[in-house]
Order: C-alpha cells, then structure tokens, then sequence
C-alpha cells in the first residue's frame, strides 16, 4: 500500500525542518511540503486520484485558509477515508483539541515541536502501523 505523506505549514523553516525529521524516522517516500492550505488540496487531489492513501501533518493557523477549512474540505470528498491527520499547532487553545476530536481523519494532536518520539509512537497505532 502506497502512503503520501504532506506537511502543511506556512512556516517554511518550520516546514524544511519537518521534513527532515519524518525522513530521519520514517521509512518512506519523500514527504510533500505545502505552505498553504489551498495548494495543499491541489495536491492532495492528485495523489488521492492515483489510489494513495494519504497523511498529513497539518498545522491550524495559516492565512488563506487555516487547518479546519482544510480538515473540513477533505470530510466530504469520497476519498476522505483514506486521509488521516495529525494536527500539529503552536495553538494553546484547549478548544482546538476538543474540536480536533469531531473529525474522524485526525488521529492524533502534536503541540509544535514535533519530536522522534511522537513519530516512532503513532508508526505503530492504526491505521499506520501497516505502513511500517
């Protein structure tokens, strides 16, 4: 089973640093940087048209549109159940982890910084313990 991996941030050091930090611990393809939510999606769309399953590491807060309108986007398309989601925020706000829990595509809430162990953790829950 082929699974994409997209890092959604609009910090673009942020992002690069990531990116390292997934490659370093998982075993798979080069992860997808998007620095919007918008460009995300377009690209999201054309992994999910090719049969991939699909993780993003997502933040909540970005201009244009913010992880919610993403999260809420991804709810109603039909391949919706093969995109899982780890929100991964600077947000302090206990409302955002409560609402994070409405959207059956989260599966986990990272406050910023992400670390080797939250990565090496969630490898072996589901529903990506099968990737790995």
């Amino acid at each position: 089973m082929d699974l994409s991996v997209f890092i959604v941030d609009d910090d673009v050091m942020l992002g690069k640093i990531q990116k390292a930090l997934v490659k370093s611990v998982w075993p798979l393809d080069e992860p997808i940087i998007c620095y919007d939510g918008p460009s995300a999606l377009e690209r999201i769309e054309l992994e999910a048209a090719s049969g991939k399953k699909i993780l993003i590491l997502l933040d909540i807060n970005m201009p244009e549109m913010d992880g919610w309108g993403v999260l809420d986007f991804l709810c109603e398309k039909s391949y919706g159940e093969h995109v899982w989601v780890i929100l991964n925020t600077s947000s302090e706000e206990v409302a955002d982890e409560i609402k994070s829990r409405s959207y059956t595509q989260v599966i986990a809430y990272n406050k910023k910084p992400l670390k080797r162990e939250i990565l090496r953790e969630l490898m072996g829950r589901e529903p990506l313990a099968v990737f790995f």
